[in-house]
């Protein structure tokens, strides 16, 4: 297994000694923020919520429902759709410090507004066949290198007509060689992301696994604040972690903006539906 084919313990523990540096970070969430344009002044916590609230509404749950959320983080957005939705949500994670922060949550319970969390790995989804009214994965599939496991099992828990929305990274085409393959690398293997997927092999695994693509969104342009935030996030938690800085931490911290300064890299909102 090589850092770009990231196993369950890999990524797990990268998150394990992450989550509370990128939760400061990033205003709760664990994910990137949506902005209209560059004149729009949200904080980097609402932004992160608005991208929340982009994959709710898509989601369009019904009151009462029960949804999935793949790859929970600390459990906010989990919290903010159950609450505003009035469903509820299973938030799952491969991180036992994120399900315990998570599981902290004063909305833990088992009635619509409400949430819940368990450890569990996406790939191997511990549920009953048909027992969730829709599902998400806001840049968790990104680390999976099994995405067809991952997609089968989110496609079997689903029940016929839910959907299923994504916010994740992908590429443009097939990577060629080059200065950016180069970072894009470099980029997985700090971050133990899977090789990046592209649209067309999206729309392939979700075939596979019973669900259609319906809707892409391209909001690289959206996100793109987000870069910088996520590097000034690990030059923190990296000078907590080694105190002085050298030249190579100092690289590593700046990599990220270098990524999505790349024009073949892009994020977007997928939604896709149960057959």
């Amino acid at each position: 297994m090589t850092a770009s084919e990231p196993g369950t313990n890999t990524v797990s523990s990268l998150y394990d000694r992450l989550t509370d540096a990128l939760t400061a970070a990033f205003g709760d969430n664990i994910h990137f923020g949506y902005w209209d344009d560059d004149r729009d002044r949200r904080s980097i916590e609402q932004a992160t919520d608005r991208l929340t609230d982009l994959v709710a509404e898509r989601l369009a749950p019904g009151v009462g429902g029960r949804l999935l959320d793949v790859g929970c983080g600390s459990g906010r957005p989990a919290v903010r759709i159950a609450r505003e939705h009035e469903v509820h949500v299973t938030g799952i994670s491969i991180s036992k410090h994120q399900i315990q922060l998570a599981g902290a949550r004063p909305e833990v319970g088992e009635s619509a507004g409400q949430v819940a969390f368990r450890a569990a790995d996406a790939t191997r989804l511990p549920f009953p066949e048909a027992s969730f009214d829709g599902a998400y994965a806001i840049e968790s599939l990104v680390h999976m290198a099994d995405k067809a496991a991952a997609l089968g099992h989110v496609g079997r828990v689903l029940r016929p007509g839910a959907r299923f929305v994504v916010a994740d990274f992908f590429l443009d085409g097939p990577q060629t060689p080059g200065e950016g393959a180069e970072v894009i690398a470099a980029t997985c293997e700090l971050l133990r992301f899977a090789p990046l997927a592209t649209l067309e092999a999206y729309r392939g695994l979700l075939d596979q696994a019973g669900m259609k693509l319906v809707e892409v969104t391209d909001i690289r342009a959206n996100i793109r604040r987000s870069y910088t935030v996520t590097s000034a996030a690990f030059h923190r938690a990296l000078r907590a972690l080694l105190g002085e800085l050298g030249p190579e931490h100092a690289a590593a911290a700046r990599l990220f903006e270098q990524f999505g300064a790349l024009p073949q890299v892009g994020y977007g909102l997928f939604t896709a539906v149960r057959l």
